[in-house]
């Protein structure tokens, strides 16, 4: 029987940590949550989720089968396994890693014999061993791998995804050492259909940054092949629809106004971190973060290109962009392009308003960005920029409104608009 009141500790309750938390209490462990934002604990103990893919019908069962969420980190003492899962940003395109080194401190604060202890924030290679592993055993006077277990699992959080879950997408895994692996590998094959053990935490760090700077080159690709056809009056979206019919040897990847979310803008930057420290750019991920970041400008140009065709005057015009989350079918706007794309808009003197029935505000250099309550106005625009093709805008028939669109999307339901 185990010493432990809990079989897991969540440290950090957001995107990651709460569906992590939710999905081992369906597992029927015993789960602790923790996080120093009192407000957000509290609003999820009264049963009020702020994850779009966790409902608040998911959030209160899980309650009421026993999950124990908490701002006192006093508990993690109870807790067989930790699992960190808190935020690593940028600050001023360097790895923040501060919320890690926190969460290795209050760990090491409350750590007792035979705890096993799981980073899954996305970082550098070399984070688990060489910052969080150190102040855990600094601070506590235990060794890893002997008095306690270490290990990092990359988390494949995909907001929105209907098809693959926190559940049924797998799981790659790793230890400082064997036995710190295989106490990982228990723990996680309790809560997710498949686990993957890779040879140690760099190269399960490395996977993470792998499968994002994959996405963000490809899409860097297709975001200037766009560009190029349209200087070469070719229609890039009959170009990528044709070459995805081949059978292999090809991924479809579509252009777009940018990249946004919290992997594919910020994941590259580790990478071109780590290696820098060993005087080796990533070139080609450098040039991919760089083509990406353009991305919100250009969208802008061709709205500009667009009403001087139109002979109307691109300052005080009306512009009204739909959808601003970074994808379909979700509010998340972290990261988003509409938010570069609002902001260049803005210094160019024009009016700009959003309709996105997923985000119900969103601030530009602080500025409140007024919204459409619905499309009911929409002919008293000048342009209309398709920014996110939500689900819900293909209820609206655009093909009977005079106003110009612009689709940075790609979508085949504006039939008259203007693609990117």
């Amino acid at each position: 029987m185990s010493k432990f009141k809990y079989d897991v500790g969540v440290i950090g309750l957001g995107y990651v940590g709460l569906p992590l938390a939710i999905q081992a209490t369906s597992s029927k462990l015993k789960v602790y949550g923790y996080d120093i934002n009192e407000k957000r604990v509290s609003d999820y103990n009264d049963g009020q989720s702020s994850i779009e893919d966790i409902s608040n019908q998911e959030l209160q069962k899980s309650l009421k089968d026993g999950l124990f969420l908490s701002a006192d980190p006093k508990y993690l003492s109870d807790s067989e396994v930790i699992v960190i899962s808190v935020p690593t940003p940028l600050t001023d395109y360097q790895p923040d890693l501060s919320f890690v080194r926190s969460a290795a401190e209050t760990i090491a604060q409350h750590i007792v014999k035979e705890q096993i202890i799981i980073l899954e924030s996305t970082t550098y290679p070399g984070t688990t061993v060489e910052v969080l592993v150190p102040i855990i055993e600094d601070i506590s006077g235990l060794k890893a791998g002997v008095d306690f277990y270490a290990g990092y699992s990359p988390e494949r959080i995909d907001p929105g995804n209907e098809k693959w879950n926190f559940k049924n997408t797998p799981k790659i895994i790793s230890g400082i050492n064997e036995k710190s692996l295989q106490k990982i590998k228990a723990f996680y094959e309790k809560i997710i259909d498949s686990v993957v053990s890779v040879g140690g935490t760099k190269e399960a760090e490395m996977v993470k940054l792998l499968e994002n700077t994959y996405r963000h080159v490809n899409i860097a690709l297709i975001n200037e092949l766009a560009i190029l056809c349209n200087m070469l009056e070719i229609d890039i979206w009959e170009v990528v629809d044709a070459a995805k019919t081949k059978p292999f040897g090809f991924e479809s990847f579509r252009p777009g106004p940018g990249v946004g979310g919290h992997c594919i803008p910020v994941d590259p930057n580790y990478l071109s971190f780590k290696t820098r420290q060993i005087g080796k750019p990533v070139r080609f991920v450098e040039l991919a973060q760089e083509i990406n970041n353009s991305m919100p400008n250009y969208v802008v140009s061709r709205l500009l290109e667009k009403m001087n065709l139109l002979e109307k005057p691109f300052k005080n015009s009306n512009i009204l962009i739909l959808g601003v989350a970074y994808k379909k079918d979700i509010g998340d706007v972290r990261e988003s392009p509409a938010l570069g794309i609002i902001e260049n808009l803005l210094d160019r003197g024009v009016n700009v308003k959003y309709f996105d029935p997923y985000v119900s505000e969103i601030d530009v250099k602080n500025q409140k960005i007024n919204k459409e309550e619905s499309l009911d106005n929409i002919k008293n625009y000048d342009l209309i920029l398709v920014h996110t093709a939500h689900t819900e805008f293909e209820k609206f028939d655009f093909n009977n409104i005079t106003v110009p669109i612009f689709d940075a999307t790609g979508s085949n339901h504006y039939q008259n608009a203007e693609r990117i």
